[in-house]
């Protein structure tokens, strides 16, 4: 499916360089209407000659350039398996240890989960796996498909593809931590 794609396509997914990245989504419906309301306001004090104008409106620009280059989680496929990068912690589940991925709900989220092979170490971190686990639910780790750019099912698509053909997978730039 990513085979041969530059650049972003509409379901979210980043190909280039080698790299293919499921970037998270942007919750501009939920942090925008601030941003607007700190701008009006900033621009009220200028007007009104108080020079904090220029603070007040810098700081909701600086604020969304932070939180969308520094704090946005992104879940990249890897020669060595899939890694999750949010800062401030990598986390990485090897290829060979995961047994099969699918889809599930638990605690009212769409969960891209995986299932450890028998007797497989457990990485470091399991996302969401706490979660997975209250819920009943048969896997040991995920990642929050909902909250990722892109249809959960072409996610699951590509991965699983990944998962299944080992060639492909060596074509993948090694993980950089």
């Amino acid at each position: 499916m990513a085979e041969g794609i530059r650049g972003s396509d509409s379901d979210g997914l980043v190909v280039a360089g080698g790299r293919v990245v499921f970037r998270a989504r942007r919750p501009a419906v939920l942090v925008l209407p601030f941003a607007v309301l700190t701008e009006a306001a900033g621009i009220a004090f200028l007007v009104a000659g108080l020079s904090i104008g220029w603070a007040v409106v810098a700081a909701p620009i600086g604020a969304l350039l932070v939180t969308g280059l520094l704090f946005r989680p992104v879940l990249e496929l890897t020669r060595e398996g899939l890694l999750q990068r949010q800062y401030p912690f990598s986390s990485l589940t090897r290829w060979e240890v995961i047994d099969h991925l699918d889809l599930t709900r638990a605690g009212n989220r769409v969960i891209l989960a995986y299932r450890l092979r028998e007797g497989a170490p457990p990485p470091r971190r399991q996302p969401a796996g706490a979660l997975l686990r209250a819920a009943g639910r048969p896997f040991d780790g995920g990642w929050f498909a909902d909250s990722l750019a892109g249809r959960p099912e072409d996610i699951l698509t590509t991965v699983s593809g990944y998962l299944a053909d080992p060639t492909r997978r060596e074509r993948l730039p090694a993980a950089r931590r």
